[in-house]
């Protein structure tokens, strides 16, 4: 909209072309010379331009004529309500609500999106501002051009008047209600359907005026999934209420886009789509292109995401808790557990692959994960030993061969603490032999712990303090005798 301080620049092409510029006067007129005085209050830039030619090619001899805005003017617009601090702020003719209301600061959790209004000095005439119209529908209506001295004022939120949709949409959630909102405002506030929404029954649950009884309807909205954003008539839409909540159900026979990752060592790793019910292991690795020459078949990772997002109320309870105040059955589970690798299901895939009928041959699920590692053949041998790192590994030696072939226990080591670690994680103390060497297994030799002093002095002085006792009680026995 024109206004005063607008800068406007006439240009004319005829026998010989010339540039008018001229200023919007605070009455809204411009004034041309040897034209006259146009007046351009009220008028859109686009109806100035026709009034301007239609003066100009009276008088001029132009066979040419165009307008241009060279300068758009300022002007202050106030910022009151619900914000960080009321404020007067700049604006220009094209700048909307949502401009100024971001130059004073911005809206605040407790401020309103939807009932916010705009004070027009001049006209005195009311505004509607609506910002989650004009951002989630575009509709620029909702989110006016300012003047000069217009008021925005910003209400608080409000709490008792809303409307909710959840379920199968876009982007379900909880919204101002305003007058005027219908059913189907809300659900494109929601951003339409999802593909899996059941149509034929959206439930809108209602509150009685006095707030104590519930209403259900149901609605059969199929016709709307094809015209929600079209703009045609919407059949069965219909005014909401305060409160009004809407639910849109999932169909029973929907199915995600479930899959399963297989990655490592088979010929073509990646995301691979799966038929729930119908697909199994066997088919993920055909599917993959089996397993490569490298593939190694004892250490493959299977893990189940459904299963790692399960809860565990009782690990929940006692990670809050320290160690000291567990009991010992508690504390053992809650070691147990820590350690636990979730998800991880134990399947034997040379059994799998060699036996049509094994039972190893598991139904997949949505997100399963297979991860393929290469074969090991190495023994790493860690900690206190002469040369640490990785042995060739020989079937049949034992720990101890393999802490020679690494130049023997060094300096502290203990010995007797050495313990051996599984790639899928289990450890084993190595003097009990009660294992088997793997390629990818670890060694690991400990270094001797520390004992200083004062422990030696204390633990040699309880010692004797209970050999002077026993000595005390045999001699008194003797003398009893």
């Amino acid at each position: 909209m024109m206004g005063p301080g607008d800068v406007l620049l006439i240009s004319m092409i005829g026998i010989e072309a010339q540039a008018l510029e001229t200023v919007v006067s605070p009455e809204g007129k411009i004034i041309l010379k040897g034209a006259g005085v146009i007046d351009v209050k009220n008028k859109t830039l686009a109806e100035a331009r026709l009034l301007i030619k239609s003066q100009v090619e009276k008088y001029y001899k132009a066979n040419l004529v165009d307008v241009v805005l060279k300068e758009l003017r300022e002007f202050k617009v106030i910022v009151s309500g619900k914000i960080p601090k009321p404020i007067s702020v700049s604006a220009t003719a094209v700048d909307r609500a949502s401009e100024a209301i971001e130059k004073s600061g911005g809206l605040q959790f407790e401020s309103s999106e939807r009932n916010i209004v705009i004070l027009t000095r001049e006209s005195g005439e009311t505004k509607r501002v609506d910002l989650i119209k004009f951002f989630l529908l575009g509709d620029t209506s909702a989110n006016p051009t300012l003047n000069g001295g217009d008021l925005i004022r910003i209400p608080p939120k409000s709490k008792d008047e809303l409307i909710e949709i959840y379920g199968e949409v876009a982007d379900p959630g909880i919204f101002e209600f305003v007058d005027g909102d219908s059913l189907s405002t809300l659900i494109k506030f929601a951003q339409g359907f999802l593909s899996s929404a059941l149509l034929d029954s959206v439930e809108i649950a209602r509150k009685d005026q006095k707030g104590a009884g519930l209403t259900r309807l149901y609605l059969d909205l199929t016709s709307w999934k094809d015209k929600l954003f079209t703009g045609q008539a919407l059949p069965g839409d219909f005014p909401l209420r305060p409160n009004d909540r809407v639910y849109i159900r999932e169909q029973p026979t929907w199915r995600d886009n479930d899959y399963v990752i297989i990655e490592g060592e088979v010929l073509y790793p990646g995301k691979y789509a799966i038929r729930a019910d119908i697909d199994r292991v066997r088919d993920i690795i055909k599917s993959a292109g089996g397993f490569t020459d490298k593939a190694e078949l004892h250490n493959i990772e299977f893990i189940r995401q459904i299963e790692m997002d399960k809860k565990d109320p009782e690990i929940e309870r006692l990670s809050r808790l320290n160690p000291s105040e567990m009991s010992k059955s508690e504390l053992r589970y809650y070691q147990a557990k820590v350690s636990e690798k979730k998800g991880a299901m134990s399947l034997n895939f040379s059994n799998l692959l060699n036996d049509n009928n094994s039972d190893e041959n598991i139904l997949l699920k949505n997100m399963d994960s297979i991860v393929v590692p290469s074969k090991n053949l190495f023994i790493n041998i860690q900690g206190r030993v002469n040369n640490p790192g990785k042995v060739a590994y020989k079937k049949g030696l034992t720990y101890n061969d393999y802490i020679a072939i690494a130049g023997g226990f060094a300096f502290r080591a203990d010995a007797d603490e050495t313990f051996i670690t599984k790639p899928k994680g289990g450890q084993f103390l190595a003097r009990n032999m009660d294992y088997e060497l793997e390629p990818g297994d670890v060694i690991l030799v400990p270094t001797e712990q520390d004992v200083s002093f004062m422990e030696t002095f204390t633990t040699v002085l309880t010692i004797a303090t209970q050999l002077v006792t026993i000595a005390g009680v045999v001699l008194a026995i003797m003398n009893l005798r």
